[in-house]
């Protein structure tokens, strides 16, 4: 066993690529791949819960938004419910159906720049561990990058570059996580989370419009509890918040304990966190 970001990894022994279950430990991708070569691809990450994925329909919509925006095109016969059956064997394949982190990788096929081409995938599954309660995450501020803010930011894109290196700078100053700004300043998620913030019993998010990627549990937040306001967040916004969370796909909502020498309360996230935790993940 070993571990890989973050989580227990147990070698795996199968992916799946183009419908195509093979060794894991076989090469996946061409040398002429788009993705590899130009960022030229999307990815989505889902979690599987006792062989089913609760916010599956959630995923389906935006894996659809992020083909039609991307204008790429399936192969002849591929659908998502093919995805959905595909992942799902998987998972069953590497013994992780019961609970289990998925990788979808889209590309836009092989070739050069002007060659057109057919959406190549490629799904990863891996055993997942439930983080356990914690006093909440540490986060500081990414500095040495901007997002930019356009039409297609809000997709899970492979050109990931401000992430990896948010990732790194994470890893030299010891947090947990950090907040990502736009071009303008504002703030806008981090590096694997959308961000939350709560200021007098009110709750705020940024918009997409700001740069931040859709998240799929944002989307499913924002539709359970319709009091959330999205509203652009500057630093001090945060720093004068009451409490801080961040969400996504895989670990659901995570409380902030501190941020850039701040520290928060989290008596109102510990509530959404047991409210949202019992209704997806029983």
């Amino acid at each position: 066993m070993h571990r890989c970001c973050g989580f227990d990894i147990l070698m795996i022994r199968y992916i799946c690529s183009n419908g195509v279950f093979a060794d894991a430990a076989l090469p996946a991708i061409d040398a002429a791949n788009k993705s590899y070569r130009y960022g030229d691809g999307f990815f989505e990450t889902i979690r599987v819960h006792h062989a089913q994925v609760p916010l599956w329909e959630l995923h389906r919509e935006r894996i659809l938004r992020s083909i039609s925006l991307l204008e790429y095109v399936f192969a002849a016969g591929v659908t998502i419910e093919q995805l959905y059956d595909q992942l799902l064997d998987l998972c069953a394949r590497n013994q992780c159906a019961a609970q289990a982190r998925v990788r979808i990788s889209f590309s836009n096929g092989n070739g050069g720049l002007f060659d057109p081409s057919r959406v190549h995938y490629l799904i990863e599954a891996h055993p997942f561990t439930t983080p356990a309660a914690d006093e909440g995450l540490s986060l500081g501020i990414y500095n040495e990058l901007q997002k930019d803010a356009h039409r297609f930011s809000p997709l899970k894109l492979s050109n990931g570059f401000i992430y990896s290196r948010a990732a790194q700078f994470c890893n030299r100053y010891h947090w947990d996580d950090c907040v990502i700004q736009n071009k303008e300043g504002a703030a806008i998620e981090t590096v694997i989370s959308n961000l939350f913030w709560i200021k007098n019993g009110e709750i705020f998010t940024p918009p997409v419009t700001d740069g931040c990627v859709a998240g799929v549990f944002r989307s499913y937040l924002l539709a359970a509890a319709p009091e959330i306001t999205e509203r652009s967040c500057t630093l001090n916004a945060l720093k004068e918040a009451d409490e801080l969370f961040l969400t996504n796909a895989l670990r659901g909502i995570r409380k902030v304990r501190t941020f850039n020498g701040n520290t928060y309360a989290s008596d109102r996230t510990a509530a959404l966190i047991s409210r949202h935790q019992q209704q997806l993940f029983p």
